[in-house]
């Protein structure tokens, strides 16, 4: 493989841009339809004047968003000289100072952080690509890796571990930690009062309570994973999900993340070596637990990069600038 060419990701940017067309233009256009549904009929008042407005301004203000979000994720093409930057800048590898290809960087656009790979060449001149916005990051990190910085011809293929059993540590925590748990709970027991009228005791009225139920315990559910560590295996269950096993093979993981999802819940990140990433959020468990897990697999020789989980001999490390 001599040149990669990136792809924007079908749905973090493609579905996003889409989304927030028609959360925004469908809202300006809900705003401004009583002004212009009653102009020339009758004198308009001013809180439709008000929202003809805001409506505009809605509209309008999409044109910012999308360029924002489209700016984020420019088109970038490697080969074993150059990257080729949004068809219009050229930087030549001999030029290049220092290469991220993990990290959290600032979007100035987005106002937030993120995941992705950075690229400082002479002159200081810095590139910033972020994972989610591509299809296929992790096939372009490989290639910035072994290809540019290691000097492969091609892009050899990740190992794959073979599957061993041995004694596990378990970092199981308890779902009574977790605040959805709770949630899940009180919504079950408060949406079951619609059976005290007669008129929901029916086939129909039990089978939309029990798909609610279902929905409902498989959201909480992605909240509330476990880890059991081996030799050679780092394995992911789940306490709501019976029979839910991911088996990862320590040596093919390049970096574990602890970081926050969601509404502040700690998230055990894992980026393997061919640079694809799985997050599972892990609330049930306890900040000894976490630090626990990371002096394990740091004794195993994987980096931990932890973000969220304060310690009284390690702070969280900062995201990098």
């Amino acid at each position: 493989m001599k040149t990669l060419r990136s792809k924007r990701h079908i749905l973090y940017f493609w579905g996003l841009l889409i989304i927030v067309a028609l959360f925004m233009i469908g809202f300006g256009g809900l705003a401004t339809y009583p002004f212009f549904s009653h102009y020339g009929i009758r004198e308009t008042t001013t809180g439709e004047k008000t929202a003809l407005v805001f409506g505009i301004f809605c509209s309008v203000s999409y044109v910012y968003v999308a360029w924002s979000i489209w700016e984020q994720a420019p088109n970038w093409v490697v080969d074993t000289e150059k990257l080729i930057y949004d068809h219009k800048e050229t930087f030549y590898w001999k030029d290049l100072e220092r290469m991220d290809l993990t990290g959290k960087y600032y979007s100035d656009r987005l106002w937030r952080r993120a995941e992705g790979v950075r690229m400082i060449f002479t002159g200081n001149k810095e590139v910033i690509f972020f994972d989610d916005k591509y299809q296929n990051l992790g096939s372009m990190k490989l290639f910035l890796e072994q290809v540019v910085q290691q000097k492969h011809p091609v892009i050899p293929e990740p190992l794959v571990g073979e599957r061993e059993t041995g004694k596990l540590l378990i970092y199981k925590g308890s779902v009574w930690r977790s605040f959805l748990f709770y949630l899940l709970l009180s919504l079950i027991f408060m949406f079951s009062f619609v059976f005290t009228n007669s008129v929901n005791q029916g086939p129909l009225g039990y089978s939309m309570y029990a798909g609610f139920v279902f929905v409902l315990w498989q959201l909480v559910g992605r909240s509330l994973y476990n880890v059991r560590l081996s030799d050679r295996e780092l394995i992911i269950k789940n306490s709501l999900w019976p029979g839910y096993q991911k088996v990862l093979a320590i040596e093919n993981i390049r970096e574990v993340v602890y970081e926050l999802k969601g509404k502040g819940m700690t998230t055990l990140t894992v980026i393997r070596k061919d640079f694809k990433t799985e997050s599972f959020i892990a609330d049930g468990l306890s900040n000894r637990e976490w630090l626990g897990l990371r002096d394990q697999l740091r004794q195993k020789g994987l980096k931990v990069r932890n973000e969220c989980i304060p310690s009284e001999t390690e702070e969280p490390e900062m995201e990098r600038q």
